[in-house]
């Protein structure tokens, strides 16, 4: 009677596991480029990377050679090459569809949660920083209309700013993908099976094929 219980237990936690996001966060400002990957609400930096200390060099040990006989290679026929290149191209066109699906259902899946860019245009000279600012305004209108087309936006902001005190125009960005695991999971093992049982026939038929050149 309790088999049922763990089996619904179970397919619970998995579908809560599978309703985790996950994905990168980055971030670009004066300072420099970050990049943090995403579990979750759990991030870890991934750039800029720390420097490492350097370890004094080691002594290495001398390897005793071992005096075993070596085992004897099996001699195998060369392959040609025109016959590499068309088993290559025979994967290739049994795998590249199934690669493409995949990439399309990655594509839909992911999201953006926060995608923010802001623009400041500074200048001494009121006249100049107007002329930034309007140069500022078009060039970020240009940029964000593409991306929330080409994106699912859940929280976006664009904006510019004014400033006298600033030296010039700076730029400032943040943006945040994500996509569920279970989403990920899925796609991953429908490509997966796809991809073994295309193998598999190509392979039948490269097999075919040279049997075909060797009767010949």
């Amino acid at each position: 009677m309790r088999a049922p219980y763990v089996l619904a237990a179970i397919a619970v936690v998995l579908f809560l596991i599978g309703q985790v996001r996950v994905g990168g966060w980055a971030e670009f400002n004066a300072q420099g480029f970050f990049m943090w990957v995403r579990l979750g609400r759990f991030r870890i930096k991934i750039l800029p990377v720390k420097p490492r200390l350097e370890k004094k060099p080691k002594e290495r040990k001398k390897k005793k050679l071992s005096q075993r006989p070596e085992k004897a290679k099996r001699e195998r026929e060369p392959v040609p090459f025109p016959e590499k290149v068309g088993g290559a191209l025979e994967y290739a066109r049994a795998l590249l569809p199934v690669a493409l699906e995949a990439a399309k259902g990655i594509w839909r899946g992911l999201r953006v949660d926060v995608l923010e860019l802001e623009l400041t245009a500074g200048a001494a000279d009121p006249a100049d920083a107007a002329l930034l600012y309007g140069r500022a305004n078009a060039a970020l209108g240009a940029l964000w209309v593409p991306l929330t087309k080409a994106f699912h936006v859940r929280d976006g902001t664009a904006r510019v700013k004014l400033d006298f005190d600033a030296p010039g125009m700076t730029i400032y960005g943040q943006a945040a993908l994500s996509i569920r695991i279970g989403t990920a999971v899925w796609i991953g093992l429908r490509a997966g099976f796809k991809a073994l049982f295309r193998a598999l026939g190509a392979r039948k038929r490269l097999k075919l094929k040279r049997r075909q050149r060797k009767a010949a």
